[in-house]
């Protein structure tokens, strides 16, 4: 199937999904889950994570089981999720755990002999000491070169363990309880230019929509280029398997990820465009390694713009490119490229994810409410390259809007892009827009129904509405254990004269702080005491909403619009662990921070 033809096809089904849309029944229940969660069958994982669970453990985890932890305790997920996939990587599935097994076939090979290395005491104190972390920069070595090391690659090995995980995700589907979704990793790294340090992180989490019939996954051994993983995703379409694939890391990527040619160097086109809306209408925009919204020096007027930035690359110490790896630039230039050439290839909805390699998924900073490992090891920043001024993200979410906790359901929400975002928090957001909402839509009751019916939800396109200005429909509500709401933001970018710009809109403020006329509004305030890393709810809002009117609508400039919500300051994880710890907290990391959801945007196209 060439390239023209997939794209036809995505063209098409996006039309029909767009279609379809206005005619659906209103999701009435946002679900919580995790999209991006390894088990012991991820090498890095094995080796990295401290962790012997498989796929079996990691649903019974995030159902609400207690699990063991490395130093003999248990935990247990305080609120169990709606829905969880594990997405180990495919490369060598599995490959150091059956090595290591007793018994292994492949115990005489260079790693073999190293996983059978007995540790030190000394040698056990960290990501990077131990046989198993020995013998993965053995892997790690070998792969980059070229030189597979006997016993990695065997083709019928891996299908067991894909299988195996296949059967695990079946086994705790509970319709209506509980999802779980076939998936994997697609982990692909690519050098930028010849003589550039580091490769630029690439990955991608691949779900598949039900579990009959699947294929073998298709890994970066096969290709590492996205265009090759879409044709595999749109071939399996083509037989009636749907599947989606989820980008993550952007900040990681070098300024790879949303760069304006393709993988090869190319120009991209309105067939690229299509192709990558179709098969990537989600990107992860936080998790542990950091938080892809965007960078202080893309948006220097954005006061909240650096969030747990993490912007080394992998693995190594080299800083990585800054344009080309945050989705709010990528929001820019996909619409500035629709103003001038008719197509947008970055329309993207957002989700969050945990990408822990210890198959617990975990959810907030306060170790009271969930703590996967032991303070003096959850958090190693060594684990992803010896970073020692940069600390680990706990954690994100990814939430949904539908009609019920199904695969379908689900799915069909990834799809058109009814998801958000958050950091950790269970924030319950929703968000609007329209041509035609009253000021006072948010005073009846039924008001969700009514801006439906009258415009799109989070995910959608307006398109030009005979010169009226759109307005925006906004809510949230705090996490019910969690902080109090600061306030909620909508991020708007447009494109005047061919250039992009970008403006941050306070529109409904916790207290009665209001805008002043600079567009500046005084702080929440902070309650955090970081020596015992506590906080108390006594400022903020446990509820926000407003219905906002663009002010400085043109009904002739493509733009989009996405709500930011913030809590209020929170002890960061490093806090808790310090304060249990009886330590002073880091110097290299903020004290406390403040947690936030980001919604999928709303795009406005000219008519």
């Amino acid at each position: 199937m060439n390239t023209a033809t997939c794209a036809l096809i995505a063209t098409a089904a996006l039309a029909a999904g767009a279609g379809a849309h206005a005619a659906e029944q209103v999701p009435l229940n946002v679900y919580f889950g995790d999209l991006h969660l390894h088990t012991v069958y991820s090498n890095d994982a094995y080796a990295l994570g401290f962790t012997e669970r498989t796929p079996d453990g990691a649903y019974r985890y995030a159902k609400g089981e207690p699990a063991a932890t490395p130093n003999g305790g248990t935990v247990r997920i305080d609120t169990p999720l709606d829905f969880l996939a594990v997405t180990d990587h495919a490369e060598f599935l599995g490959a150091m755990h059956a090595i290591g097994a007793p018994g292994s076939e492949y115990a005489d090979t260079e790693i073999g002999r190293i996983l059978r290395t007995p540790d030190s005491g000394a040698e056990t104190g960290g990501f990077f000491s131990g046989s198993r972390a020995r013998a993965y920069m053995t892997f790690l070595r070998a792969t980059r070169s070229g030189q597979i090391p006997p016993g990695l690659a065997i083709p019928e090995r891996e299908r067991t363990v894909w299988r195996s995980t296949v059967e695990d995700a079946d086994a705790h589907y509970e319709p209506g309880t509980f999802t779980t979704f076939a998936a994997y990793e697609w982990s692909s790294m690519l050098p930028r230019a010849p003589d550039r340090r580091g490769r630029g992180n690439m990955h991608r989490n691949v779900i598949f929509e039900g579990t009959d019939n699947l294929p073998d996954p298709f890994s970066a051994v096969d290709s590492r280029h996205p265009e090759d993983l879409w044709a595999y995703l749109e071939r399996q379409r083509m037989r009636g398997v749907d599947v989606l694939a989820i980008p993550h890391n952007p900040n990681m990527s070098d300024g790879l990820m949303f760069r304006d040619t393709d993988s090869f160097g190319e120009p991209i086109d309105d067939d690229y465009a299509a192709r990558r809306t179709w098969n990537e209408p989600l990107v992860e925009v936080t998790q542990q390694k950091g938080t892809s919204e965007t960078h202080p020096l893309l948006s220097p007027n954005d006061e909240f713009a650096g969030f747990e930035l993490f912007t080394e690359l992998m693995t190594t110490n080299t800083e990585g490119q800054v344009p080309g790896s945050y989705v709010r630039e990528a929001y820019r230039n996909g619409i500035t490229r629709e103003a001038s050439d008719g197509f947008n290839p970055f329309q993207f909805g957002l989700v969050g994810a945990t990408d822990f390699h210890n198959a617990i998924t975990s959810v907030g900073e306060d170790p009271t409410r969930v703590n996967p490992l032991p303070p003096e090891t959850r958090k190693d920043p060594r684990l992803w390259g010896g970073l020692p001024r940069q600390a680990f993200s706990t954690s994100g979410l990814t939430a949904v809007w539908a009609e019920e906790n199904t695969r379908e359901a689900l799915f069909a929400a990834f799809r058109r892009r009814e998801t958000y975002a958050t950091t950790g928090p269970r924030l319950k957001v929703r968000f609007f827009g329209g041509f035609a909402y009253a000021a006072e839509l948010q005073d009846d009751p039924d008001w969700v129904s009514q801006a439906r019916v009258g415009g799109v939800p989070m995910g959608g396109t307006l398109e030009g509405g005979g010169g009226a200005a759109p307005a925006f429909a906004v809510e949230a509500l705090k996490d019910p254990p969690g902080a109090n709401l600061d306030r909620i933001q909508i991020v708007k970018g447009w494109v005047a004269d061919g250039q992009s710009q970008e403006q941050v809109y306070d529109v409904a403020l916790a207290g009665a702080r209001t805008v002043g006329d600079d567009g500046s509004v005084a702080p929440v305030g902070n309650t955090v005491n970081v020596a015992e890393a506590t906080y108390t709810n006594t400022i903020g809002a446990a509820e926000l909403r407003a219905v906002w009117f663009d002010p400085d609508f043109d009904p002739g400039q493509h733009a989009f619009y996405y709500a930011r919500v913030l809590e209020i300051p929170t002890p960061r994880w490093t806090t808790y662990d310090a304060a249990a710890r009886g330590d002073e907290p880091r110097d290299d990391v903020p004290a406390t921070l403040q947690e936030r959801a980001f919604t999928s945007p709303i795009w406005y196209r000219p008519r």
